[in-house]
């Protein structure tokens, strides 16, 4: 059973180019944080909101509190809520895997001993499996949607795919 727990930049990514039905074609369990959740349904314009709460209320992806917040305060400052709800939470439910974009996020994540993945690496699985038929579509499209994407990691990703 593969299960996740995901922050809410790759909600909002995949969201803002038709893909988050794929993280529940791609894991068994999706788990978010409440402060992943309630950033995101808080704001109910925001993008991802409605796909988020469609999947809580059909149960494709779950949500849960953060027990430790005491730790989630004492690691506040260069990380938003979310991320270290994810990182801490994952520890907590004994989930070994976590969906984060952020640089800063995803080194804090390894020393929890935590398997790290992104939105990109997402689309590359969804690919792998068949689930998308190319990867450079939808990075045009996050483009297109102001994620920050690099030009050498465009290219990286491109080539492995065989898709330049």
């Amino acid at each position: 059973m593969t299960r996740i727990v995901c922050n809410a930049s790759p909600i909002i990514a995949l969201s803002s180019i038709g893909s988050f039905h794929v993280l529940g074609q791609l894991f068994d369990e999706v788990m978010v944080p409440t402060a992943v959740r309630d950033e995101i349904l808080n704001d109910t314009a925001a993008v991802g909101a409605e796909q988020l709460e469609s999947a809580l209320e059909r149960g494709v992806v779950h949500s849960f509190p953060v027990q430790d917040q005491a730790l989630v305060e004492k690691l506040s400052g260069r990380l938003h809520r979310g991320e270290l709800e994810v990182i801490i939470g994952a520890v907590e439910q004994g989930i070994s895997t976590v969906i984060l974009d952020d640089r800063q996020a995803r080194m804090l994540a390894k020393t929890f001993n935590l398997d790290c993945t992104g939105t990109l690496g997402v689309l590359l699985t969804a690919k792998a499996k068949h689930l998308i038929p190319e990867v450079k579509r939808y990075l045009d499209g996050l483009s297109d949607q102001g994620f920050r994407l690099n030009d050498r990691l465009y290219r990286e990703v491109l080539e492995l795919e065989k898709e330049l």
